[in-house]
């Protein structure tokens, strides 16, 4: 949480939009009828952000197996027999009048059911157990929607003498997806249209680029996390590819959140 500012402190002080600056951890078991819980995350901004939690089961280490647990609003979260075998994950959400931001937590281990009792069973021991947090008073966003197929980019060429030459490079994206390319450097073609279409060869782009040039490819879904796909080719060297999310209501792609 930010800290109280100090007398000298000037009355106003600048908008800054939230940004999460360390995801949530998952603290106790994943056991049915157990409770885990989401702690160790911090943010920051001004004015300070809403804060919103909410939990997914997973099939998978993976996100992309994710789906959303109705009713699971706060920093705690007790498994039901719905998520037996799933693995569970704990996401923040912060925002305020400049933007928002938000993060996963690590994946638990799969859920398992609480070993029988012993026969006869020992008397009840209450264990008291820690309040959570209070909870900002805010309705709770639905968690991120992936696309039912991840979109895929590939790419191959050969190394030439000052940089590259690409001889594929295609797209695989779900129905309704919309891919966007740009590109910067010398070897970029002129034009760069934005397609639909569920399997794209980027024909434009296959040929001779110099050091330097850089690909951008964006393959997005009005309310899913999409891609955004970096080629950056080089002297000498293999290009280098950075693959990064790019999450609803952000146009600055992230890092995505697989374990």
């Amino acid at each position: 949480m930010a800290a109280l500012a100090s007398a000298a402190a000037p009355a106003v002080a600048a908008a800054d939009e939230p940004e999460i600056t360390r995801r949530p951890a998952l603290s106790g078991s994943a056991l049915v009828g157990a409770q885990l819980y989401a702690v160790g995350a911090s943010w920051r901004g001004w004015p300070s952000p809403v804060v919103s939690w909410g939990w997914v089961r997973c099939g998978s280490d993976s996100t992309w197996s994710c789906e959303n647990i109705e009713g699971a609003v706060s920093m705690s979260y007790t498994p039901t027999p719905a998520d037996l075998g799933k693995r569970l994950r704990a996401w923040v959400y912060v925002s305020n009048r400049d933007g928002r931001d938000w993060d996963w937590s690590e994946a638990s281990a799969a859920v398992t059911a609480p070993p029988p009792p012993a026969s006869p069973p020992p008397a009840p021991t209450v264990i008291p157990q820690p309040a959570p947090p209070p909870v900002e008073p805010a309705a709770a966003p639905p968690a991120p929607k992936l696309m039912r197929h991840e979109p895929v980019v590939r790419i191959r060429g050969w190394l030439t003498e000052r940089g590259a030459r690409i001889t594929l490079l295609s797209v695989r994206a779900p129905r309704g997806a919309r891919i966007a390319v740009s590109c910067s450097g010398i070897g970029c073609p002129r034009v760069a249209p934005a397609q639909a279409a569920k399997r794209t060869r980027l024909r434009a782009y296959e040929g001779m680029f110099r050091a330097g040039a850089r690909i951008v490819i964006r393959v997005t879904r009005p309310g899913y996390v999409g891609k955004h796909t970096l080629i950056r080719i080089r002297h000498g060297k293999a290009p280098l590819r950075f693959d990064r999310c790019l999450y609803p209501g952000s146009k600055a792609p992230a890092s995505c959140s697989a374990a």
